[in-house]
Order: structure tokens, then C-alpha cells, then sequence
């Protein structure tokens, strides 16, 4: 073999060592841990995020493909907050339940379930690992905790650790369903909150005797202590502690009471005062008319959402308002009735003025 051709094999053999040495170092990479990884502040690789729940630590978290948002484990997540978690292998499905909170979650959609409404996050959940993964913000919109973000660490505190609100508003829908149960107050369809509801929810009455939600009538002035914590939904719904009736209306009176959101079309006066006021818009109860006359008589209750007494001035054309009254209707139409309650959503010169 003469001189160029050993110079050859020489350079051959340092190229396949050279070659087989990388494939063994890329080999040894790809055997790193995903999550384990150190990554500069500006790099798209995955890094780990630190987790703790109520000052407990829990499995490590890690930044999705985008390094903007921090994925943390389902499982340990509601362990930690000690939400019951079903797992549907079949459909790669999550539900989730304590008390009145459901939220269903499925992998590789951005669209949760959060007691019958849907929540979008920007992000889909993902399984990573054998393990299902969220984003951070589920923690805070879905299962309503408080999440502190700190570099990489994210720190969750349950909603018992959370400050309660103090609100006031009328009954205006009532749930009474076996696993989903609720009131919404301060407004009909996407106005107002909705109050879910427990077994640890208290039910007072304006005596201060505890009573049950079957007791609760639309119409009901109530003062309701929830979490601050609300989801993103028209309208809004949090988790609800204790719900004191405000009127001290007799039993009877709110028997079968229906009702009628919307805006006043016509008023009638009679001897200097408003008689009548006729109401276009959506029924509250099922036996209700969307479009009705109210008689106002000298005991019609006319108050705001806090429960506050207004003038009868206010229920002028094209004010916004909620009518409630008794089912004893005439067979005319528009149906006639005498109005027990009536609520001043938005006077008719705010709405002018917007």
C-alpha cells in the first residue's frame, strides 16, 4: 500500500470513529429526561417548573412547546386540593367533582367543562409521561385557586385560602337539579353572578333561622358570601357559602311567583301616578310570558338590585326592569297581573346616555 493510499484509510477510520461517537453522545441525549432539561430564558426547549399546593410540593411541572405557559400535573393537582378525579381511559377524559364544582377536561382540547359552561385557556391539556397536564391557569379559572407564578416557580393556594365577597342581588333563576345546583342573583340570562351551591352551603332566613333551598323563591332580595374567585363565563359563577334571605315577604305571597326580564314598553298613569307598565322580553319560569302588563298597586314592592327602595318615577318607557308577580293571570293578550316585586335594572336615562 503506498504512502497516499494508507493516508486514505487513516482518514476514513477517523471519520467512522468521529461519526460513531456522535451517534453514541446523541444517543445519550435522547435519554435525558424532557423535563429535566436547563434551558436559557430565551429558549424554546422544555425546562422545569416547580410546583407547590397549599405549601405542599407536588410533581414538577414544565413549560410547553412555546416556553410562555407552565403545564403542572392533573392527578397530583387535585390530590392536593382534594377534588375527586374520575379517569376515562377510553375517551382520555377527566371529570372532576367536590361538592358543587364539576369541570371536565380532554386531553388535546382546548375546551373545558366548568359546571355546564365552557372555558377556553389558550391551551389544550396534553399527557406527557403516562401523566395528564394542564395549563397553570386551569388551577386558578377552573378550580378557582389563587396562582402565583415566580420564574419557575408556581405556587397554588385552594379557594378556602382565598378572601370571600359580601354581595347582595334578587333571585332571579333557580337550579335545583341533584348534582348541579345554583341561584343567580343581580340580573337575568348573561347579567347578574351565578351562586353554585353545596351541601356545605348555609341557607338563612331574615330571622336568622336556618332554612333549605327549597325554600328560596324567585324575587328574593338575598345577601350571598362567595369566593372571590369567578370564572370567565356571561355570567359569571363561584362557589357560594352562605345565602341570607333579606325580605321577610309572607309564604304565601311568593307561592308559584313568575317573572318577566326586559324593557318597559308602555305606562299608564292614573290620578297623578304610574298604574300599569308594560313588559317585552324574556320569561324567567317556564309559565311566564315573555310579554305582560303589570298592575302597580300602593304595596308594590320597586327597589334596585340591592334591594333598595326607588322612586315609582323610575319605571319609565325603555327602562330596563325584572317584573314579579302572581300566576294569576287574565286570558288577554298581552296576559294582565298585579306586580309583587319590581326590579330597576337600568333606568331609561342611564341607557340614553350610554
Amino acid at each position: 500500500m503506498n504512502n497516499n493510499m494508507k493516508k486514505v484509510s487513516a482518514l476514513m477510520a477517523l471519520s467512522m470513529a468521529l461519526g460513531g461517537g456522535a451517534a453514541y453522545a446523541a444517543t445519550l441525549d435522547n435519554t435525558k429526561p424532557v423535563h429535566q432539561t436547563s434551558v436559557s430564558a430565551d429558549s424554546n426547549a422544555v425546562s422545569v417548573v416547580n410546583v407547590s399546593v397549599n405549601g405542599a410540593t407536588i410533581s414538577d411541572g414544565y413549560w410547553n412547546k412555546d416556553g410562555k405557559v407552565a403545564m403542572i400535573p392533573l392527578r397530583d393537582l387535585t390530590d392536593a386540593l382534594g377534588i375527586e378525579l374520575e379517569w376515562n381511559k377510553e375517551t382520555k377524559t377527566a371529570e372532576l367533582t367536590r361538592g358543587a364544582l364539576w369541570t371536565q377536561v380532554i386531553t388535546g382540547k382546548d375546551q373545558y367543562s366548568v359546571n355546564k359552561m365552557s372555558l377556553t385557556l389558550g391551551t389544550a391539556p396534553e399527557i406527557t409521561g403516562g401523566k395528564l397536564y394542564v395549563p397553570v391557569s386551569f388551577a386558578e379559572k377552573a378550580l378557582h385557586g389563587q396562582v402565583n407564578t415566580t420564574g419557575n416557580q408556581v405556587t397554588i393556594s385552594s379557594e378556602e385560602d382565598v378572601k370571600t365577597v359580601t354581595e347582595r342581588g334578587v333571585i332571579t333563576r333557580i337550579s335545583n337539579q341533584d348534582k348541579y345546583k345554583s341561584i343567580q342573583i343581580g340580573g337575568a340570562g348573561t347579567d347578574g353572578i351565578v351562586l353554585n351551591l353545596s351541601d356545605e352551603t348555609k341557607f338563612i332566613s331574615v330571622e336568622g333561622k336556618e332554612i333549605a333551598l327549597t325554600d328560596l323563591a324567585i324575587g328574593m332580595n338575598v345577601e350571598a358570601e362567595h369566593s372571590l374567585i369567578t370564572t370567565r363565563s356571561l355570567p359569571p359563577q363561584t362557589p357560594t357559602y352562605t345565602v341570607t334571605v333579606l325580605d321577610d315577604a309572607a309564604e304565601s305571597q311568593l307561592k308559584d311567583v313568575l317573572g318577566t326580564a326586559g324593557t318597559i314598553e308602555n305606562v299608564t298613569t292614573a290620578e297623578g301616578s304610574i298604574s300599569q307598565i308594560e313588559i317585552t322580553g324574556t320569561r324567567l319560569t317556564e309559565t311566564a310570558p315573555d310579554h305582560v302588563v303589570l298592575n302597580i298597586a300602593k304595596d308594590t314592592l320597586i327597589v334596585n338590585h340591592e334591594g333598595e327602595t326607588v322612586k315609582a318615577e323610575e319605571l319609565t318607557k325603555g327602562a330596563k326592569v325584572i317584573g314579579f308577580y302572581s300566576p294569576m293571570l287574565t286570558r288577554s293578550l298581552p296576559p294582565i297581573g298585579t306586580a309583587w316585586k319590581v326590579v330597576v335594572e337600568t333606568p331609561a336615562a342611564e341607557l340614553e346616555a350610554k
